[in-house]
């Protein structure tokens, strides 16, 4: 498949995200899957077919993962397919046979029945699960380390890392009261350089002068002031051009 370009994959993530359709919240999300799925050389609108956000964390539908499955040469017989107990054989000629069986009470045992999802479709939930144990154990290329939204929903959402309290370094220094002496903080003086001066730092006394004078003649100083006092907007100009403004004092 072709590369999509990235402005074309980032107004898909928009359409797909302003859509609400998928459980994608945000283009950002969308843009993400997006380039996920071109990484797999996949169209980015799969994104919004076979993924899932649950929880702030990317999941592959677990009928996607079967159905990649199969496009990958696996195989799956099913055996039972009740709302009590789902289990099926899956093969892959380069990760042999798996039987795998998923009953309500394995889902009890691990605690995933107290979500009104397993209570509502039991046998769908506990044929995802066997789905993404089989895949995963078979042939985990197909997956790109995702899980399946049915698992995804177990684990606990995303918590946005704090952001650090920056620490100032300050001098101090002792402040005299009619009690005992307290420590008050007091930040140095910054010394502030005329960005002028700062441009001829490097040059002789002679080529400062000789910037001053050409300055009196084009009108942008008056006499007793120095190459220090040349407006802002000129000076900005000379800072943003350097080789230009030294040409044209002959220096």
């Amino acid at each position: 498949m072709n590369l999509i370009p990235f402005d074309q994959t980032r107004l898909m993530a928009e359409a797909i995200a302003k859509s609400k359709l998928f459980g994608i919240q945000n283009a950002e999300q969308a843009l993400a899957l997006g380039l996920l799925c071109q990484a797999e050389g996949r169209h980015p609108a799969e994104a919004a077919r076979d993924y899932h956000i649950i929880n702030g964390k990317p999941s592959l539908k677990s009928e996607a993962m079967l159905a990649r499955f199969q496009q990958a040469g696996g195989k799956v017989e099913w055996h039972d397919y009740t709302h009590e107990a789902v289990s099926g054989t899956f093969s892959h000629p380069q990760g042999g046979s798996l039987k795998v069986a998923w009953t309500i009470k394995d889902a009890e045992r691990a605690g995933l029945t107290s979500n009104p999802t397993w209570r509502k479709f039991p046998r769908q939930m506990l044929k995802a699960r066997c789905i993404s144990e089989a895949v995963r154990g078979i042939f985990p290329a197909v997956l790109s380390g995702l899980y399946a939204p049915e698992e995804v929903q177990e684990f606990a959402p995303i918590q946005p890392d704090p952001e650090p309290t920056p620490t100032i370094t300050v001098e101090s220094e002792t402040v005299q009261t009619d009690s005992e002496p307290v420590q008050s903080t007091v930040p140095p003086m910054l010394e502030r350089i005329p960005p002028m001066q700062r441009l001829l730092s490097d040059k002789t006394k002679a080529q400062r002068e000789k910037v001053t004078q050409g300055a009196i003649k084009r009108g942008w100083i008056q006499e007793g002031q120095t190459y220090v006092d040349i407006p802002a907007d000129i000076a900005a100009q000379a800072i943003a051009f350097p080789e230009r403004f030294f040409a044209a004092f002959g220096i």
